[in-house]
């Protein structure tokens, strides 16, 4: 298919019109599939840990403090390390970060697969997490920066899409795994090859076929505009435009694109401390301060919520599922609060230790993490006939009511929907994403989004905490603040700006900086 170039505009013409150019393709589907295996691998990285630890527990004999630091390690990793990478993805590139630290996060992956101690797998996890973080950083901008602006909603919500369906992926492969009863010993190593290992070293491929894929596509060619680089720019898109339309890239007439905002400023005599200053301090100060403070409100509300409370549903469908009738006639919080008091811990300390992963556990999990990810396909289709705004809104009702029948509903079945339900807040993840593109300028998108999984991550974090610490005495005020928590992430979201406004608001951020980059402040 061949794209006419109006005389017009063949020698000069915005970004937007120039990757509106280069059509709607092959190149494009690349780029999603490439950056939804790289966000996989990151979420598999950080949340496939969780899976194995019974089993490796087990294996390690490692005592309850062990494991929960294994299991607080990723987070750990992926809180630490977000930031750098932010600040590397808007001085270095999009693409060049991820294929600088996924390989080496891959690598460190396998490595922590065959580790023989606690400590070596300890420290290994942290350093492939630390790595495979830049994805996030990384590869949702570029995809953004990509992809034409008609079809970026959509692909943004099928990209966040991957990040809900890491469990599904997870538990469809430990199904089979956890079947299989062998125990290979590796002298050299110190280790016994398990069932266990053998599922780590499996959800390690998506970030393999992901380097390798990521090889054969482009750097943002709005990137490359930002640093003044035209002549890569150009020769951007036209890669893309020969990928997506078969053309020659000779037929790709555009000679001179530009940005419709300032040029960043890139001085090799800045230090590391003022580069990370200059690409953190704009999000927080006008015009940008509102829309950061809105946006990783939202992020918090979400993910104190959605990741505190998942890491609970295998354990809580199974307590309606235990085969007694206790929990019949009994709110959500009751039964939480007996099965956390009375359900056994999985200690190794005990004499029943078998290396086993309840398999209604799994079936849970996949039931939770499947309709997670066709909910937010089905959103992919319809954002741009709602908007992200009315999505954001509805989003939040649905969910902080479904909180508050949870509190009261005593329907076994129903409690398990509404719970379900209620953890779905995490929707608003594709809408953010799209939101901290679209409002943040070229040269601090990435730390825009780095920023964003340092506070859903480090919530998610205290949340897991919180929700251990409560649950078994205080689940209904516990749950109740969650539920109020939600809420308030309605009332804040009515603030963001109407699908109507962005190119005003785009507008009034170029001017700005244009500004600063004339007046520079020292």
């Amino acid at each position: 298919m061949a794209f006419a170039v109006p005389d017009s505009i063949s020698k000069k013409t915005t970004f937007e019109d120039a990757l509106d150019l280069t059509g709607f393709g092959k190149y494009n589907v690349g780029m999603l599939i490439t950056c939804c295996l790289l966000i996989l691998a990151m979420y598999l990285d950080i949340f496939g840990f969780s899976v194995v630890l019974p089993a490796m527990a087990c294996d390690m004999s490692l005592n309850t403090s062990q494991q929960g630091l294994l299991s607080a390690i990723p987070l750990i990793g992926v809180i630490l390390s977000s930031y750098g990478w932010g600040l590397c993805a808007d001085t270095t590139g999009r693409r060049k970060t991820m294929l600088i630290a996924m390989p080496i996060g891959f690598i460190l992956s396998l490595a922590a697969t065959m580790a023989p101690s606690f400590a070596i797998m300890a420290v290994l996890k942290f350093l492939s997490v630390s790595f495979s973080a830049a994805a996030n950083a990384a590869a949702f901008v570029l995809l953004a920066e990509s992809v034409p602006s008609r079809h970026r909603s959509r692909f943004m919500f099928l990209m966040a899409s991957a990040t809900m369906v890491v469990q599904l992926i997870i538990c469809s492969f430990a199904l089979p795994i956890f079947t299989l009863d062998f125990a290979y010993e590796i002298s050299w190593l110190g280790v016994v090859y398990r069932p266990w290992r053998m599922l780590m070293q499996v959800i390690c491929l998506p970030c393999g076929l992901g380097v390798l894929f990521m090889i054969f596509l482009q750097e943002s060619p709005k990137f490359l505009l930002s640093k003044d680089r035209h002549d890569e720019a150009l020769e951007a898109f036209k890669a893309i435009y020969r990928c997506n339309t078969g053309q020659k890239k000779d037929s790709y007439s555009i000679m001179h694109v530009y940005l419709e905002e300032a040029l960043a400023v890139n001085s090799a005599e800045t230090s590391v401390l003022r580069k990370v200053w200059n690409q953190t301090a704009p999000l927080f100060k006008r015009p940008l301060l509102k829309n950061s403070a809105i946006l990783y409100y939202l992020l918090l509300t979400a993910y104190m919520t959605s990741t505190g409370f998942t890491m609970w549903v295998p354990t809580m469908t199974n307590a309606y599922f235990t085969g007694d009738e206790s929990h019949h006639g009994r709110t959500f919080c009751e039964v939480a609060s007996q099965s956390t008091k009375t359900g056994s811990s999985n200690s190794t300390e005990s004499g029943n230790c078998t290396g086993s992963i309840e398999p209604r556990a799994l079936y849970a999990t996949m039931i939770y993490s499947g309709a997670s990810t066709v909910l937010m396909i089905c959103l992919s289709f319809i954002v741009g006939v709602m908007g992200k705004k009315k999505i954001t809104l509805t989003v939040f009702i649905i969910s902080s009511t479904a909180g508050t029948l949870l509190l009261f509903i005593k329907v076994p079945m129903l409690s398990i929907a509404l719970f379900f339900v209620f953890l779905y807040v995490a929707q608003i993840l594709g809408n953010v994403n799209t939101y901290l593109v679209e409002l943040n300028p070229t040269h601090l998108r990435g730390m825009a989004t780095c920023l964003s999984v340092v506070v859903a991550r480090g919530s998610g974090f205290f949340s897991v905490q919180i929700i251990a610490s409560l649950l078994g005495d205080y689940c209904m005020p516990m749950l109740s603040g969650y539920v109020a928590l939600v809420m308030s992430g309605f009332v804040v979201a009515t603030f963001l700006p109407s699908d109507s406004e962005p190119e005003e608001q785009k507008n009034e951020i170029e001017r700005n900086e244009s500004e600063d980059v004339e007046n520079p402040k020292v």
